[in-house]
């Protein structure tokens, strides 16, 4: 990325300064042409003015100066030695057209071609400004004829006529030439130097901003299942990287978590299964050994009551499994009718006596499945735990629905009423009195209860455990969703 950075930044500047050079170069060229025709044809009417004048202009040219005057016979009256000079086989230009009016002016070009002249060794076209300058005296034509020339041949007219010329005057390039000449050499330095610099500070550049996410690579490359306490360092700037460092640094907290409950429940879960596993293997063994003396009829009703337990265990790790990221179903469910169900099925069993207050309905939006067993995972916990009674309370506080359960058992320390969530969390007296439970029961029910927007805790009571299940009611989830 740095030198994809600095090749990019070196072709941008070479683009940049490329076109600057041309856009610039041809500016001041034309500026400059432009200038020189205007002061070329300022110049053009001072001579104009001074053939109507009856003076000779030619003597205030300097003497790079090209010009010609042309009669309308086509004869060159007078030219510049640097026309002959500079193109030996140079030919005049034509007059203007008969008819011209007094101010007639043109801009035309012309080609010189040096040959083998050795003072000239290029072609060049100038641009050439023109005007005609009727009713020139004879007395001011005559001199201006070369010796040997018959002017008047050329000029035809009584004596003391007057005649019409053209005058031409040859646009000189050399101070554009020069100009731009020196701004190319200029530019030819300073356009690969800063071509040069651009790359070196893009470079140098790139990899200051750079510096914080190799650190963040460095870093990361040293996260493994044994090292996910690693974390990337956060720059100062309040930029995208630092961004990025923190999201980072979140992504690798929340790795930990999960990898952490994951081991939990890895070894919380092998140590629940070997238990009724081994006593399953042991009893059968045993029954093995000695058939003669084994009591068959014991020994599959113990083994019966061992694969029951497992089949608990293994139906809350699959449910523990599922992916439950998702809402649930939104069905009216109503925790009354279900706490009456499930209370009326629990009296025609043995163990605690159960008692509900129902207090009108209590309609929430959910999956009727699972909240049938938050309730029944409720209601097994208190009956392991309890010691003769078990009450259930359902009604409407405000906009929620609230669900208790009481027993009469020893209770929950207010130092163990979160640990009792946790996956196969079993509190010392829960050890020596709990019956077959998976030891999940309770992180089901706080997990159903979290999936429909609500809570799941254990609160205090004047004797045993009480858990409050709180969750919104219908008409509050629907004014809440509006």
């Amino acid at each position: 990325m740095r030198r994809s950075t600095a090749l990019a930044a070196v072709l941008l500047a070479v683009v940049v300064f490329g076109l600057g050079w041309w856009g610039i170069r041809q500016f001041v060229s034309t500026q400059l042409s432009r200038n020189a025709v205007t002061a070329t044809r300022a110049e053009l009417d001072r001579l104009a003015a001074a053939y109507r004048l009856g003076a000779l202009p030619s003597a205030g040219l300097n003497g790079d100066a090209m010009f010609e005057v042309v009669a309308d016979s086509g004869q060159a009256v007078v030219h510049s030695e640097n026309l002959s000079r500079l193109d030996p086989a140079w030919r005049p230009l034509p007059p203007a057209p008969r008819g011209a009016p007094a101010g007639w002016v043109t801009t035309t070009s012309a080609t010189l071609r040096p040959g083998t002249h050795p003072q000239w060794r290029e072609y060049r076209t100038y641009t050439v400004v023109g005007t005609v300058v009727p009713d020139v005296p004879a007395a001011l034509v005559q001199p201006l004829g070369r010796s040997g020339s018959s002017v008047d041949a050329g000029l035809s007219g009584a004596a003391g006529p007057r005649y019409r010329l053209t005058l031409y005057l040859y646009v000189l390039p050399w101070d554009t030439l020069g100009t731009v000449g020196l701004f190319d050499d200029t530019l030819r330095v300073f356009v690969p130097v800063a071509v040069l610099l651009t790359g070196i500070v893009a470079w140098f550049a790139a990899g200051r901003a750079l510096r914080p996410v190799e650190a963040i690579r460095s870093k990361l490359a040293e996260v493994s299942g044994s090292r996910l306490d690693r974390r990337v360092p956060v720059p100062r700037s309040k930029d995208e990287i630092a961004r990025l460092a923190h999201t980072t640094n979140d992504t690798l907290d929340r790795l930990q978590r999960a990898h952490e409950r994951q081991e939990r429940f890895v070894a919380d879960a092998s140590h629940e299964l070997r238990s009724p596993l081994a006593s399953l293997r042991t009893g059968l063994e045993v029954a093995l050994a000695h058939p003669g003396r084994a009591d068959w009829p014991a020994v599959a009703e113990r083994s019966l009551d061992d694969v029951r337990r497992l089949q608990r265990i293994t139906a809350d790790l699959l449910q523990l499994a599922v992916d439950q990221a998702g809402a649930p179903a939104s069905d009216p469910v109503d925790l009354a009718d279900v706490v009456r169900e499930q209370v009326a099925e629990r009296a025609l069993s043995d163990g605690p006596t159960f008692r509900s207050f129902v207090d009108g309905p209590a309609v929430v939006p959910g999956e009727p499945v699972q909240l049938e067993r938050l309730l029944r995972n409720l209601l097994d916990n208190a009956a392991r735990h309890a010691a003769s009674s078990v009450t259930v309370t359902v009604g409407r506080t405000g906009p929620h629905v609230v669900l208790e359960v009481l027993d009469d058992g020893p209770g929950i320390p207010p130092a163990d009423r979160e640990r009792v969530f946790d996956r196969f969390a079993r509190l010392d007296d829960a050890r020596t009195r709990d019956a077959g439970g998976s030891g999940l029961g309770l992180t089901l029910a706080r997990d159903i209860a979290h999936r429909h927007g609500g809570t799941l805790t254990a609160e205090d009571s004047a004797s045993g455990a009480r858990l409050v299940a709180c969750l919104p009611a219908a008409d509050a989830a629907v004014t809440a969703a509006e």
